[in-house]
């Protein structure tokens, strides 16, 4: 693995498993004060990069190399109690009941309901607590499910602020 690859690979793995919070904040105002709301972000990342990897002009894209080292375990940010909060993309406005969350998690995953804690659902988004040990298996068993005609992303909620 040349300079170049571990580097990239030193990037992806702090992106997959760092809280970069404190980061984040700064990108932000990095963004507010380029004016460009929609692909500042994207700058910004591109101009690290640039800052970071030096000449990439030669460089030979593998996109195998961007799985090097990287570890697929999700990270889950907001734990409480031995449960932890994971976003759903759909809610209210999807006709989604707590009903129906249960029986998709307990149809495709195969834990027994009475582990699902409590169920926040919003207009467009929905919150479920599940136990920490079942949480990578409830992740996996929702990979390219549908829900009434929409496709349903399932992932680890941002932590919440808690008192």
């Amino acid at each position: 693995m040349n300079r170049l690859e571990k580097k990239i690979s030193t990037i992806l793995n702090s992106a997959m498993a760092d809280d970069l919070t404190d980061y984040g904040k700064i990108i932000k105002s990095m963004k507010k004060s380029l004016g460009l709301p929609f692909f500042g972000t994207k700058k910004i990342a591109a101009a690290l990069l640039k800052e970071c990897l030096g000449d990439v002009s030669h460089f030979e894209y593998d996109y195998e190399i961007f799985k090097t080292g990287v570890s697929s375990k999700p990270v889950f940010e907001d734990t409480f109690e031995g449960k932890v909060r994971l976003f759903m993309n759909i809610g209210k406005n999807h006709r989604v009941s707590p009903g129906d969350v249960i029986r998709e998690i307990v149809k495709r995953s195969g834990i027994d309901g009475k582990l699902i804690g409590k169920i926040d659902i919003h207009q467009n988004y929905s919150f479920i607590e599940i136990p920490e040990q079942y949480a990578e298996v409830v992740l996996v068993s929702f990979d390219n499910v549908r829900f009434r005609g929409t496709a349903v992303v399932l992932e680890p909620a941002k932590r919440k602020k808690r008192d």
